[in-house]
């Protein structure tokens, strides 16, 4: 993969996001009967320039995927 900034090759994949202040993950949520999860979102970043070349979940991605936004007064 070349990254579409700077068409280096120089990436590195499966980068986990995260939070830094709040625990949990950072991801698309989804229900799963009375619960809602969040699935862990990784990322793949050029080295050279620093571009996120992408951003996807590694579990199964047969879920009921909620779409609403999650905090109040967002539209």
């Amino acid at each position: 993969m070349n990254c579409p900034h700077c068409d280096s090759t120089n990436i590195e994949k499966s980068v986990s996001i995260g939070k830094s202040t709040e625990t949990g993950n950072v991801g698309p949520r989804f229900t799963s009967g009375l619960f809602t999860g969040v699935a862990q979102m990784y990322c793949d970043i050029c080295l050279n320039c620093g571009e996120i070349t992408r951003f996807y979940i590694k579990e199964n991605t047969d879920k009921k995927w909620i779409k609403k936004p999650g905090t109040l007064g967002t539209k």
